[in-house]
């Protein structure tokens, strides 16, 4: 979490998904496996193929360990995921002042909210149910994002949307 300048940045770690783990230990070892083949017997065709499943490792790998990143700047929300904790990727930005309503998952605030339609549900959060942090659901326009706040990050993120919007961000 960092507030400089008007910018909150705020870091989730996701739950690190184990079918991706045991699918990027698959494909090094195959990629071992056909690489030491190929340059043994002279077949090239396996080498190809060992190559191949190492650039299929690598962007598995990338999958593996992914953290959401949201910064709130000038009443906008951004979002961006960071991969493997070394390349980063923007997934969008949300204009605050449209925001209609930001309150934790199950909240009675959100009850005039289940028969809404909505276009589209985006899922930021951590994927732990096991999480100490709290799922917050952010209705803006026809968007519904899910993101999850922990502790001193949550009350800091909330503080600062409260500031701008009091009657539309809830704690419970």
């Amino acid at each position: 979490m960092a507030m400089d300048n008007g910018c909150i940045e705020v870091v989730v770690n996701t739950k690190k998904n184990t079918l991706m783990n045991f699918l990027k230990i698959l494909l090094i070892c195959l990629t071992v496996c056909f690489v030491l083949i190929g340059l043994a017997t002279g077949l090239w065709v396996a080498v190809i193929i060992g190559i191949a499943t190492g650039v299929g490792a690598w962007f598995v790998s990338r999958n593996v360990n992914i953290e959401y990143e949201y910064s709130l700047v000038d009443r906008e929300l951004r979002l961006a995921k960071i991969m493997d904790k070394s390349s980063r990727k923007s997934l969008g930005s949300y204009d605050l002042d449209k925001m209609e309503i930001l309150a934790p998952q199950g909240s009675w605030h959100l009850d005039g909210m289940k028969n809404r339609q909505v276009a589209k549900t985006l899922d930021y959060s951590s994927h732990d149910p096991q999480e100490k942090g709290t799922k917050f659901e952010l209705y803006i326009g026809d968007t519904k994002l899910l993101l999850t706040l922990a502790g001193e990050e949550a009350e800091v993120l909330l503080g600062a949307i409260r500031q701008f919007a009091p009657r539309k961000v809830f704690k419970d």
